[in-house]
């Protein structure tokens, strides 16, 4: 199989495990925020003693929404520094999106892990003389909303996901048609990110269809890039890359917990691709997982780094430490 040939079948692939999923449970989650089910200022206003449970639990929902509500509310005082650093420890952000999609037992025991985790630290923090070295002293920043899609591009590019599908269901032969319109919709994807935010749509339904189908598009060409470039990467070395996956674990979760301190969900997305595919082991995953902030550490990083510093730092060591202990155990 040459390079093209490669391309295009690792490209189909990444549509159709992971790609229908992944847009089906954003629209769900969306829905369910932009209906005021999750009403996170309410909650946790009156139940301060269980608040870094709770903001474990918060960040344990696909996506950045739960740890990004977090942060908003400790910048306005609502909620404790235990309660932060628990939603920042236990937020698995867009990659729970493909994990889910793909391996749904393995992603119910990863959440249930790093909730414990998350929940855990929080009240160690909260607890403990550490809280005065983690409060901001200005509390006033606030997190941005995503741009929204305008309905064009929210209907176009799912419906062109769904051609993609069709084509590589019922032409199972014709691997260049559906791995071509995947690269399409990739390509797509970058522009449509850039596109300028709309004006929200007048239904429920339709607000959510403009946020899901645009954190799809963002998700989907990572998944795409990861798949491409790790499968290129992999035949032009000869299967290096792999040998190297499958060699020490240790240095899997070294790599993959250094992977996490990169700001973004993007980073992150590319190991939850990798642990789908079975290059990277569940150890790898987790301290991943924990070590990771997704998209909520932005607002600190412009507002307050040195708090933002503390917790990429300590979601490091964490996520270093439980990655090391699963792999001893397993």
């Amino acid at each position: 199989m040459n390079l093209v040939q490669l391309t295009f079948a690792t490209t189909r692939e990444a549509l159709i495990s992971v790609a229908l999923p992944v847009v089906i449970l954003l629209f769900v989650v969306a829905y369910i925020e932009d209906a005021g089910y999750l009403n996170f200022e309410h909650l946790f206003a009156k139940a301060r003693g269980l608040q870094p449970a709770l903001g474990a639990l918060a960040s344990a929902i696909p996506g950045c929404a739960g740890s990004i509500t977090m942060t908003r509310l400790y910048g306005v005082g609502a909620v404790t520094a235990g309660t932060l650093y628990a939603a920042h420890v236990a937020t698995l952000g867009d990659a729970a999106f493909v994990l889910w999609s793909a391996k749904p037992l393995d992603t119910l025991g990863l959440t249930l892990i790093v909730t414990a985790i998350g929940a855990a630290f929080g009240y160690l923090v909260q607890n403990s003389s550490a809280t005065r070295f983690l409060r901001l002293n200005d509390a006033s920043y606030s997190c941005p909303m995503p741009n929204r899609l305008p309905m064009w591009a929210a209907i176009a590019w799912p419906s062109l996901l769904l051609l993609a599908l069709v084509a590589a269901v019922l032409l199972p032969g014709k691997i260049a048609l559906s791995g071509g319109i995947g690269l399409v919709l990739a390509i797509l994807g970058i522009v449509m990110l850039r596109l300028p935010a709309a004006q929200l749509g007048k239904r429920i339904a339709a607000q959510a269809l403009q946020s899901s189908v645009r954190d799809a598009a963002e998700i989907i060409i990572w998944v795409v890039a990861a798949d491409v470039f790790f499968q290129l990467g992999n035949a032009l070395s000869g299967g290096i890359l792999i040998q190297m996956l499958h060699g020490d674990v240790f240095i899997d979760v070294l790599l993959a917990a250094a992977v996490g301190l990169i700001p973004g969900c993007g980073p992150q997305i590319v190991i939850a691709t990798l642990f789908v595919s079975g290059d990277l082991p569940f150890a790898a995953l987790l301290a991943n997982t924990l070590s990771q902030h997704g998209d909520a550490i932005f607002p600190l990083l412009k507002a307050q780094r040195k708090l933002a510093t503390y917790l990429t730092l300590v979601g490091g060591v964490v996520g270093i430490v439980a990655g090391l202990i699963w792999a001893g155990i397993a």
